[in-house]
């Protein structure tokens, strides 16, 4: 099998020839820049510059996937007005929010994303991948939802409490995002993309009830979810959220989850496990948190714990591979982290990976 092949198997919960190893973002990017001899800056706002730091770091950390763009999540906000500090040496950081309150949603025009510099270097990033691979590779677009991009043109605590007191002008926000996501997929689609990472870590206990994700993330990131597979692109949805809603990540019906922890509390009422406090010693053994999630019939991508790694202990790497491959479903499933592995990781580390991965195979 191709690794695309390999990829899309996974996702359509058939059998594969091995499990697929899936890749967020741009983990452990700063040994990809030291081998191209260049740093974030250089490569940020270049369409070759992105597309030539992925295809390298295929080539060094032996993935499935390639991934455009990285783990700023500012591609969008950056485009509807979000100014930005651009760093040599990491991701860039806000330098101030577009809307100092959601009243001022008429600010928001979906169409600068047809206008944004920043949005074309991305697309065409997309398609040199698409030219270099061809049908070799999985080519992976990531975006945010539009709850998550709220909350990079909007301070989230000013946003937070407007959800209670202002919800009509929050609402006529998210709708304006929403198309402007719309938009942006439509422009990755384009380009060639197989699927779209979107990072939906809003749709969490550890900020809103319930309630309230259902008021103001489920029908607007359920908007983008169905346009992007009725163009025939695969959805896969992001949430690293300790307390992530995944039932109601489940009735979005993307075709992959990539999640970092299972349903917490449920995990401890049936198993007498404290699976988040696990998880932060690296290492969750027996792995539960795949159990409840299999049920939905979905594929899931995950959970090797990314805070196993810059810790100086290659062991906790080896172990989290273990556990996750152990526990893993034989069918529907995609080996990953949980979340974007830390830039500054020592190649050390990501061999000792790939290692360990690969003795498993």
């Amino acid at each position: 099998m191709t690794s695309k092949e390999r990829f899309v198997n996974a996702l359509e919960m058939k059998d594969v020839d091995r499990m697929p190893y899936g890749y967020l973002w741009f983990g452990a990017g700063n040994g990809v820049l030291g081998r191209m001899d260049a740093c974030m800056s250089d490569v940020y706002y270049s369409a070759e510059g992105i597309a030539r730091a992925q295809i390298l770091a295929r080539q060094m950390y032996h993935h499935d996937n390639v991934m455009s763009p990285w783990g700023c999540l500012l591609v969008e906000a950056e485009a509807l007005g979000t100014r930005l500090n651009i760093k040599d040496d990491r991701y860039p950081t806000i330098a101030g929010y577009q809307l100092s309150s959601a009243n001022e949603y008429d600010r928001i025009d979906p169409l600068d994303i047809e206008r944004s510099h920043r949005i074309e270097t991305v697309a065409n990033s997309i398609g040199i991948l698409k030219k270099e691979l061809k049908d070799e590779v999985f080519i992976k677009g990531a975006m945010l939802s539009p709850l998550m991009l709220a909350s990079q043109v909007l301070e989230a605590s000013s946003l937070c409490i407007e959800m209670l007191t202002e919800k009509e002008n929050v609402h006529e926000l998210l709708e304006r995002l929403t198309q402007s996501c719309i938009l942006y997929a439509d422009r990755l689609i384009e380009e060639g993309v197989d699927g779209i990472f979107v990072e939906n870590g809003e749709n969490t206990a550890d900020l809103f009830s319930p309630d309230m994700a259902e008021e103001f993330m489920l029908p607007y990131t359920k908007q983008l979810y169905d346009h992007i597979q009725d163009n025939g692109i695969y959805v896969i949805s992001h949430n690293c959220a300790e307390h992530a809603f995944h039932e109601m990540e489940a009735s979005l019906k993307p075709d992959a989850l990539n999640f970092a922890l299972g349903d917490v509390e449920a995990l401890g009422k049936k198993y007498g496990v404290e699976c988040t406090k696990i998880h932060k010693k690296a290492g969750c053994s027996p792995r539960y948190c795949f159990k409840e999630l299999e049920k939905h019939g979905i594929c899931l991508m995950g959970n090797i714990n990314p805070n196993a790694f810059c810790r100086d202990s290659l062991d906790d790497i080896e172990h989290e591979v273990k556990s996750c491959m152990d526990a893993a479903p034989e069918k529907g499933f995609i080996l990953s982290t949980g979340c974007e592995i830390p830039l500054s990781t020592p190649i050390e580390e990501m061999e000792t990976l790939w290692r360990s991965i690969s003795s498993r195979l």
